[in-house]
């Protein structure tokens, strides 16, 4: 786990990578239903079939599996240990999506990892300040990240893990939570504080 750039802000962008000796998710896997909703914070409920099987991508051998797992799907994923956490100390409104990884081989690595779907975003971008390239479609939305400046004064001052409305795919974590994250020894998360000159596609 590592903090990269420099940033006042209270607040830390949380993100992911494959590191060595670790293995990454870079498919979807077949009947995957409605695969924008846990990218979005839209909740799934009865239309996500329960231990749904993703495979461990095979451009990246390592075995081990992180607590944050890197992916290009646009998914929150983590291990048992990392949604135990969430639930115990994140305060947001998570629905835990149970998926079973395979390993390289197609073999059972766990059954117990999870999609961490926090529900619902907010909309606290501050679109001046922040840079970035925009979506042509949807000029609210990020595709690319250079920068990200919050108005946190318009944040729910109890909101300590969250979406962001012009990039739902990314979680932000206040700074006392980021420091809960650090004592667990979680592994697999890059921070980035918010404010601070980043390059994150989206």
């Amino acid at each position: 786990m590592e903090t990269t750039g420099a940033g006042t802000s209270e607040y830390f962008i949380l993100e992911w990578a494959a590191l060595d000796g670790y293995c990454a998710v870079f498919k979807l896997p077949e009947g995957m239903p409605k695969i924008h909703k846990p990218a979005r914070g839209i909740r799934m409920g009865s239309e996500y079939p329960d231990g749904l099987r993703f495979s461990m991508a095979k451009q990246e051998p390592g075995l081990k599996i992180a607590d944050v797992i890197a992916n290009a799907v646009n998914y929150f994923m983590v291990s048992k240990r990392m949604k135990e956490f969430l639930a115990r100390h994140s305060g947001a409104d998570i629905e835990f999506l149970r998926f079973v990884l395979l390993n390289h081989r197609g073999r059972v690595a766990s059954e117990d990892c999870y999609i961490a779907n926090v529900i619902g975003m907010q909309d606290c971008v501050d679109m001046d300040r922040s840079d970035g390239d925009r979506d042509a479609l949807k000029p609210d939305r990020f595709m690319y990240l250079r920068r990200l400046v919050l108005k946190e004064d318009t944040l729910d001052p109890s909101a300590k893990l969250f979406r962001i409305a012009t990039a739902p795919r990314l979680m932000i974590v206040r700074k006392d939570l980021k420091e809960q994250v650090e004592q667990e020894g979680v592994t697999g998360i890059t921070w980035y504080p918010v404010g601070s000159e980043v390059e994150i596609t989206l």
